[in-house]
């Protein structure tokens, strides 16, 4: 099942790529990605840029793979290894599929607006869409499986958001990038979830209460 989800990712990332080479201009993007990288080039408060600045970073990789690294460790001291190959897969898929895309399709990137912050290498995918929407959530259902907290999703959520509007607004992304991203993301998300799901035929995973300390 994970070969096919990351098939089926892949294979998304590569259809949506495709439509949009044959309705618009892949090199320059599409006429409505123009005027929107334009519309958002607005003067904000020093403290709002700087956190838009800043916020990629909560997703990228460079960050991801070492918190996702302590995380499993983590989670199998605490035996609770389900959850910790679930999320180390999780993040070996999102971190590959990036690249793998990206060197099929090798997107300019926009030259609309000045670019700010952290990017290489080509525009399509946004790796920190496929990372934040896959790894971040798949985080949140860890913690919750493991936990029984919820919060996390409720924090992550916002920040998803703001960290993906934030490669717009830093003129580092074509908008279809990030949508595209989103997409091999969700798809990705969706079959490490299934294929790690709770499987009542086997023992739960006891919260950390029932571990003695």
């Amino acid at each position: 099942m994970l070969l096919a989800g990351y098939a089926f990712a892949l294979l998304i990332g590569m259809a949506f790529a495709l439509w949009l080479r044959s309705h618009g201009d892949w090199t320059n993007g599409l006429a409505w990605e123009r005027g929107l990288l334009r519309a958002v080039h607005v003067e904000l408060p020093d403290w709002l840029d700087a956190i838009l600045v800043v916020m990629p970073w909560i997703g990228t990789n460079i960050t991801l793979v070492p918190v996702t690294l302590i995380a499993v460790i983590w989670l199998v001291r605490r035996k609770h290894l389900h959850s910790a190959v679930y999320l180390a897969v999780t993040q070996v898929g999102s971190s590959t599929l990036n690249p793998l895309i990206k060197f099929l399709y090798e997107r300019p990137r926009p030259d609309i607006i000045p670019r700010r912050g952290w990017y290489d290498w080509a525009a399509y995918p946004s790796g920190h869409a496929i990372a934040s929407t896959a790894v971040l959530t798949t985080v949140c259902i860890v913690l919750f499986r493991v936990t029984g907290w919820r919060w996390p999703f409720y924090v992550v959520v916002p920040l998803l958001i703001v960290s993906l509007f934030s490669r717009i607004y830093l003129g580092v992304h074509w908008p279809t990038d990030v949508v595209g991203g989103v997409l091999i993301g969700a798809v990705w998300l969706a079959f490490t979830y299934f294929a790690f799901r709770e499987d009542t035929r086997r023992t739960p995973e006891s919260s950390p209460s029932e571990h003695p300390n």
